[in-house]
């Protein structure tokens, strides 16, 4: 497993890599001197995978240290509301700039968690639901008290619901491990690393809760992540 991941990612490395090389390249050479828009393009496509390659090895890295146990979650009382509201104030850009609309709904609970990985993998939901939507859509971001019938103990069910193009029913189980993606365009189209869905997991499973996706294809996805209310586990 280890060799395996280690070739996909000299893979998913040496492709932002070797983009950057021949932008950088041309450039070098003088040959677009007196054509400066050719030149801002070819500076524009190193900029893009400069950026692409370091969220890649960022992401690389966190998932190393969560499936290691290198970093030990920080538990703590955490109020659901204040949650939700720092997951939708970080990606309101994006949504703005895509003319995405949030909606967001939430309760007055607390969860026993680590607030900032919480955090993190409710912006990654979010914002994949935004980037896969079309200008004009809605994004849903809720956070409900769980089906009693659902679990063994008391849980909070966060709910990430977009109106995209939905995810084939294949993909509804891998789409969270390590590098996978729904259309392989995605990671240069989406400036995905493939890497997102698979932190979220991990996190999640540190959390002793549980995460899904129901989706059908032309009618948008729906993913669900449930958590142990304060000082509860699941079994």
């Amino acid at each position: 497993m280890k060799d395996e991941f280690i070739s996909v990612v000299s893979h998913e490395l040496r492709t932002p890599l070797t983009s950057i090389r021949g932008a950088l390249g041309i450039l070098g050479s003088g040959v677009f001197n007196d054509r400066p828009e050719k030149a801002q393009h070819m500076l524009h496509i190193a900029i893009n995978n400069s950026d692409r390659l370091v969220a890649l090895v960022n992401d690389i890295l966190t998932l190393e240290r969560l499936a290691s146990g290198k970093v030990e979650l920080v538990m703590e009382p955490c109020r659901i509301a204040d949650l939700i509201q720092q997951t939708v104030d970080s990606v309101q850009a994006i949504a703005d700039q895509s003319n995405v609309t949030i909606s967001c709904t939430s309760i007055s609970e607390t969860l026993w968690a680590a607030s900032g990985a919480i955090v993190q993998t409710l912006t990654n939901l979010l914002s994949n639901a935004i980037k896969f939507s079309a200008p004009g859509d809605t994004v849903w971001l809720k956070a409900e008290a769980a089906d009693e019938n659902q679990f063994s103990v008391p849980h909070i069910l966060f709910t990430v619901k977009d109106q995209g193009r939905g995810i084939p029913e294949d993909k509804l189980e891998v789409i969270f491990e390590q590098f996978q993606q729904v259309d392989v365009s995605d990671s240069r189209e989406k400036a995905g690393t493939g890497l997102g869905l698979a932190i979220c997991k991990k996190i999640v499973q540190q959390h002793s809760g549980q995460i899904w996706v129901e989706s059908s294809l032309g009618e948008g996805s729906t993913f669900y992540v449930a958590l142990p209310l304060m000082g509860q586990e699941s079994d």
